[in-house]
C-alpha cells in the first residue's frame, strides 16, 4: 500500500511537471559553481584605492576653505569691495556644485581615471597661476571659476569609485572614508589658509595647493588603476599585476559586454531628466540650503573677527574650527548604521 501511495505520489509531481510535449520539465536548481567575486581587487589594494581617492578628494573643499581668511587681505590687495571679494567664493562654490554632473557622466562612460589625470592637472595649474599671476581682478575671477571646475571632479569620481570596488552592503562605511576628505577640507582649510596668509602670503595658500595636490597626482597617476566596471569589470585584469599601474588616457574594454554592459554617451538633456525624479530634486534642494547658509556664514568671519574683536589672520582660520568639527566627525559615527 505504501509503495502504491509513493507511486501515486511521484506519478502526480512527474504528471505536474510535464510539458505539452509530454517531457517531463527539469526543475531549475541552485546555480552550480561559487558565485563571481564582485571584485578582485585585495582588501589591502581597496583601502590603498580609496585612501587615494579620499586624499584627492580633499582639495575641492580645501580649496574653498584656505581662501577665506585671506578675503580681507585681498580686499586690500585688489582695492575692491566685500562684496566683489566675496563673489570669487560664490562662483569657485557654484562651479563645485555643478561640475560633478559633466565629470561623473564621463567616466562612467569612458573611464573614471583619465578623468581624475585631466581634472586633477587643471587644478594644479590653476593654482600656479593664481599663486604667481599679477593681482588682476578679472583673472582671479577666471582662475577661480578654472579651479573650482578641476577640483569638481573627485566629488563625483569618488562615489564611482566606491560602487566599483565595493560590494554594496559595505558601500556606507566605504564612503564615510572617501567623505572624510571634502569634510575635513571645510575644517583644515582655513586653520592652514589663516596660518599661511598669516606668516607669508595669500599667493602662497594656492601655492600649497599646487605643491600637496601634485604629490597627490603623481601618487594617483601611477598606483590608482582603472575601476570602472563597464571596462575592466572586477578588477581581474589587475588581480596578480604589481600595484604601480602604467597610465593610459584610454582604457579599451576586456570583459564581457553582456555581463557589465557599457551606458549610452552622456547627454545634457539625460542629466535633466533626473530632475523627473523627486528624491533627487528634494536632497539636492536639501543639501543647497545648507551649503547656502554654511557659506553665507563663512564669507562674514574674517570680517567680523578681525573688525570686531581684533583677531589676527591667523586666528582667525583657528575659529572657523567651531562650525567645522561637527561636520568632520559625524560621518565616522554614522557609517556603521547607514550599512
Amino acid at each position: 500500500m505504501a509503495t502504491a501511495v509513493t507511486s501515486n505520489a511521484t506519478e502526480d509531481s512527474q504528471a505536474k511537471d510535464l510539458t505539452p510535449t509530454g517531457h517531463v520539465a527539469s526543475k531549475p536548481g541552485p546555480p552550480s559553481g561559487p558565485m563571481p567575486q564582485y571584485t578582485a581587487f585585495s582588501p589591502g589594494r581597496q583601502r590603498f584605492i580609496l585612501g587615494i581617492v579620499t586624499a584627492a578628494g580633499f582639495f575641492g573643499p580645501l580649496a574653498g576653505g584656505i581662501y577665506l581668511p585671506a578675503l580681507p587681505t585681498l580686499r586690500e590687495a585688489f582695492n575692491a569691495s566685500a562684496t566683489v571679494i566675496n563673489a570669487t567664493v560664490s562662483v569657485f562654490m557654484g562651479v563645485l556644485a555643478v561640475a560633478p554632473l559633466f565629470w561623473g557622466s564621463q567616466a562612467d562612460y569612458g573611464g573614471r581615471k583619465p578623468l581624475y589625470m585631466v581634472s586633477l592637472m587643471i587644478f594644479i595649474v590653476a593654482n600656479i597661476l593664481l599663486a604667481a599671476v599679477p593681482a588682476n581682478l578679472a583673472a582671479l575671477f577666471i582662475l577661480r571659476i578654472v579651479q573650482g571646475f578641476g577640483a569638481a571632479s573627485v566629488l563625483s569620481l569618488g562615489a564611482g569609485t566606491v560602487a566599483d570596488i565595493t560590494a554594496p552592503k559595505g558601500r556606507a562605511s566605504a564612503m564615510s572614508i572617501v567623505l572624510l576628505g571634502p569634510q575635513m577640507g571645510p575644517v583644515l582649510g582655513p586653520l592652514l589658509g589663516g596660518a599661511i596668509t598669516g606668516s607669508a602670503s595669500w599667493r602662497w595658500t594656492f601655492g600649497f595647493l599646487a605643491i600637496t595636490c601634485s604629490a597627490v597626482y603623481v601618487v594617483l597617476v601611477f598606483c590608482l588603476p582603472e575601476t570602472v566596471r563597464s571596462l575592466v569589470g572586477n578588477g581581474t585584469l589587475y588581480k596578480d599585476s604589481s600595484w604601480i599601474v602604467r597610465p593610459k588616457w584610454r582604457q579599451s574594454p576586456v570583459v564581457d559586454p553582456a555581463k557589465f554592459p557599457r551606458p549610452p554617451p552622456p547627454t545634457l538633456l539625460g542629466l535633466l531628466k533626473l530632475l523627473r525624479y523627486p528624491p533627487i530634486v528634494i536632497v539636492s534642494l536639501n543639501s543647497a540650503i545648507l551649503f547656502a547658509a554654511y557659506y553665507a556664514m563663512n564669507v562674514t568671519y574674517p570680517t567680523f573677527l578681525e573688525d570686531i574683536y581684533g583677531f589676527s589672520t591667523t586666528e582667525v582660520g583657528v575659529a572657523y574650527l567651531a562650525p567645522g568639527q561637527p561636520a568632520a566627525l559625524n560621518f565616522p559615527f554614522l557609517s556603521p548604521s547607514l550599512s
